[in-house]
């Protein structure tokens, strides 16, 4: 049992350390650092103001992913899904749309 239980956390433990591992220094630069300031200020919702501080940390202070997750209260994974969705469709990833998901299914 206790075998088992040890093999378990050192499989967690390599999982996260191939999350921390990857590296967000090549995030796009949709929007000017201005932009982001003015849509944290004015666009409505928790989803959204977490998804800008998240763009906006990577922008201003590039730090590992968990450095990230821990100060905007987010995990690791959440935290480079939102990078890479930036990454891959721009300012459209910011946007908080409940009716259609930013997701393509082929």
């Amino acid at each position: 049992m206790m075998e088992i239980l040890r093999r378990f956390q050192e499989e967690k433990v390599m999982e996260n350390r191939g999350i921390e591992e990857l590296n967000m220094d090549s995030l796009e630069d949709h929007l000017p650092l201005d932009r982001i300031r003015i849509q944290m200020q004015t666009m409505p919702g928790f989803l959204a103001m977490q998804k800008l501080l998240v763009i906006y940390n990577l922008i201003v202070h590039p730090r590992p992913l968990s450095q990230i997750a821990m100060h905007t209260g987010l995990s690791e994974s959440t935290v480079y899904r939102i990078a890479s969705d930036y990454n891959r469709l721009g300012p459209e990833a910011l946007n908080i749309n409940r009716d259609k998901s930013i997701y393509v299914v082929s």
